[in-house]
């Protein structure tokens, strides 16, 4: 009977984990950058071997387009004075723009 029990609760904790798919994984990845600076050497998935582009918006604001895979590409926008990003987004497919959890 201890056995069972004990085999219950650990297929409950399994069952009961938040599991996300790559690409769930993958914006996550990428959101955790909101409100870090650009320039900080921290900050995940800001690499310049990844950088292919850069133009200034009509809010002034710059963004950054980095090469992931594939089709994928990932687009940082941050302010010029405090370098901090304000926002993300993505192009491509999302079979592309996905990260193992």
């Amino acid at each position: 009977m201890i056995r069972f029990l004990l085999l219950v609760a650990v297929l409950a904790s399994c069952s009961c984990g938040s599991f996300s798919s790559p690409h769930e994984n993958f914006k996550g990845h990428m959101s955790h950058n909101i409100n870090k600076r650009i320039d900080d050497p921290n900050t995940n998935w800001v690499r310049p071997e990844y950088l292919i582009g850069a133009r200034t918006l009509a809010n002034g604001n710059i963004e950054n387009q980095y090469q992931w895979r594939g089709s994928c590409m990932y687009f940082f926008e941050f302010e010029v004075d405090t370098k901090k990003i304000v926002s993300w987004r993505f192009e491509g497919s999302e079979k592309d723009c996905q990260i193992a959890p």
